[in-house]
């Protein structure tokens, strides 16, 4: 059984722990960058902890963390679709191997929209992956018709 619950600030060593693992199963990185990473996660979460901008949701099984995800929020400007000017962005939805297949990341998904809806959401937006599409979609989430693009000023600023 999954016992889900919302971060405090005495779990930011948890959350540094689930970005990192979450990060290295798709890219993994160097110990050094690792490290740079968990430094400027501390700082986010310190810039935005009590302003409400981030919220972690934390699933454990006894004592070991299972499952985790973390939800953005953002203040927009209001429009015929963010009609409060509210929105939500969830990232770093992960489950550990160890626990997959068990409905605990639609659990956390779950809780994040609860959440969500509870400081008034307008919407929630994220980036799926193959392996989690369908347990976005089953806690409701549908695809976009719209096509996400990116520049990335990063490799672009030396062509500048």
């Amino acid at each position: 059984m999954l016992n889900v619950r919302y971060a405090t600030r005495d779990d930011v060593e948890t959350l540094i722990r689930l970005r990192r693992d979450f990060n290295d199963t798709w890219h993994p990185h160097t110990e050094a960058d690792q490290a740079d990473f968990a430094a400027r996660f501390r700082r986010f979460l310190d810039t935005r902890w009590d302003s409400g901008e981030f919220v972690g949701i934390l699933g454990f099984v006894g004592t070991d963390v299972a499952s985790g995800a973390f939800l953005l929020i953002h203040d927009y400007p209001a429009n015929c679709v963010i009609r409060h000017g509210r929105l939500g962005t969830l990232i770093n939805v992960y489950t550990y191997p160890a626990f997959r297949r068990r409905g605990y990341g639609q659990q956390i998904v779950a809780a994040a929209v609860e959440r969500g809806r509870e400081l008034g959401l307008d919407a929630i937006d994220l980036n799926a992956t193959d392996m989690g599409r369908g347990v976005y979609q089953q806690v409701g989430f549908a695809l976009r018709d719209e096509a996400a693009m990116r520049l990335d000023l990063a490799s672009t600023a030396a062509m500048a």
